[in-house]
């Protein structure tokens, strides 16, 4: 009789390998401190980043946007080589928060993206663009970027385009959108950089994707091991998320993707670290109203519904949605309640529930990563139901012209300017 196979692994168990076994025995083992990555802690040792205040007066939305608006901030990012601007929307807003859609795919990947497709035009018909980034969003933002014989010196068209993910509340969501999102950008053509928006959660795919980048071979390896049970079927005997195996593909064969990438992230929670030599260009926006008079820069509970509802002193959910708020996976994909616990560890290996209160009275809202600017929206008409509890206010298009204004001043001035010396000369 053979004997059975012990491979010791990065994350919370020990495979055993054995011919009667079908794979799937597992006991316990500890996680090696190489295959975690880091997170925010809000331990008091922690330094957040580089923060800005923008009052009200100097957040200035445009009511009515026309192209226009747009024309100074479009030869801004043309000048930069900004080719692509890519919109990803947050937890809830994607086509399937429950899971389920997922595990059809898993036996029809046609029908699959049918039932998505459908989900996510439901809910962006039904909630439009508070919180979320729809299809005419992205349509009007290509339109007022890309007016004929407005182009300036570089006449290239900057594309626009979405990308949805699940919206789950969980590491298994973010981390299954952190996948597809990868081969997503290595499938788009680029002859320039790649401009990312992304609000509240999808924030965190991207530092979640930031950190598998930045790892090591051996790590990354580690990383695919740890997850193989939520896109390996052990019954079946076969990779049934296709996603998965083209990542695997492009970060073990092929190594780091190319393209640069800037990100903008909006009301994203202060969960994962960014790896900064992945995305060096790193700007993070938050509803923020300064009420504490000792730190102008904390966040404050809400003391009434009247606050809640009104974003008194900002955006709620971006304070509220740090470690411990995740939701359980749905118990029809119990493949995805083991992987989840292991990327707990992977991913938050310190964080913990009971801890959850004493973190948000810290009012942190700055990432130790990149620069945050807290920025006081002023209220706009016709808006004021749509707040979200401060959390809906991004993706209106009255503040796309301010965003990309912002972004361009942090990222894209030197380039501006570089470009504009020669000229001095004569």
């Amino acid at each position: 009789m053979e004997s059975a196979q012990y491979t010791a692994r990065g994350y919370d168990c020990l495979f055993i390998t054995h011919p009667l076994s079908f794979g799937i025995f597992m006991v316990r083992y500890s996680l090696d401190e190489e295959f975690r990555f880091s997170h925010h802690t809000f331990a008091k040792g922690e330094v957040p980043g580089e923060a800005e205040l923008i009052s009200a007066e100097k957040a200035i939305p445009v009511l009515d946007p026309k192209p226009e608006e747009f024309s100074e901030v479009a030869a801004r990012l043309r000048d930069a080589g900004v080719r692509n601007i890519l919109l990803i929307h947050g937890t809830f807003a994607g086509g399937d928060i429950t899971g389920l859609v997922r595990e059809l795919k898993r036996f029809s990947p046609v029908r699959a993206t049918r039932v998505h497709q459908l989900s996510k035009a439901w809910f962006d018909e039904m909630v439009g663009d508070v919180g979320n980034y729809t299809d005419r969003l992205a349509t009007r933002l290509n339109t007022w970027l890309n007016v004929p014989g407005k182009s300036g010196s570089n006449s290239s068209n900057i594309k626009v385009d979405r990308f949805g993910w699940s919206g789950e509340n969980h590491h298994i969501g973010r981390i299954d959108g952190a996948v597809a999102l990868l081969r997503k950008i290595s499938e788009i053509q680029l002859d320039g950089r790649l401009l990312v928006l992304a609000h509240s959660h999808g924030g965190n795919l991207l530092a979640m994707l930031s950190q598998i980048l930045g790892s090591t071979e051996h790590v990354r390896e580690s990383f695919f091991r740890a997850t193989r049970l939520h896109y390996h079927s052990p019954f079946r005997s076969k990779v049934d998320l296709q996603d998965w195996t083209a990542a695997r593909e492009i970060l073990l064969d092929s190594g780091r993707n190319g393209c640069e990438i800037d990100i903008a992230t909006f009301g994203t929670p202060l969960r994962y670290r960014w790896n900064r030599e992945v995305v060096p260009r790193l700007l993070h926006f938050v509803q923020h109203r300064s009420t504490d008079d000792q730190d102008p820069q904390k966040a404050v509970l809400p003391r009434s519904i009247r606050d809640l509802l009104t974003a008194a002193a900002g955006d709620y959910v971006q304070h509220l949605g740090i470690a411990g708020t995740d939701f359980i996976p749905s118990l029809f994909a119990w493949r995805d309640v083991v992987v989840e616990r292991r990327l707990r560890l992977l991913f938050e290996s310190t964080a913990r529930r009971r801890d959850l209160v004493h973190k948000i009275r810290q009012g942190r809202r700055v990432s130790c990563d990149g620069k945050t600017l807290l920025v006081d929206y002023a209220p706009t008409p016709d808006r004021e139901h749509q707040k979200l509890f401060g959390h809906g206010v991004y993706t209106s298009p009255v503040w796309l012209a301010f965003h990309l204004q912002e972004i361009c001043r942090h990222f894209y001035e030197p380039a501006r300017k570089e470009n504009a010396e020669p000229d001095s000369d004569h």
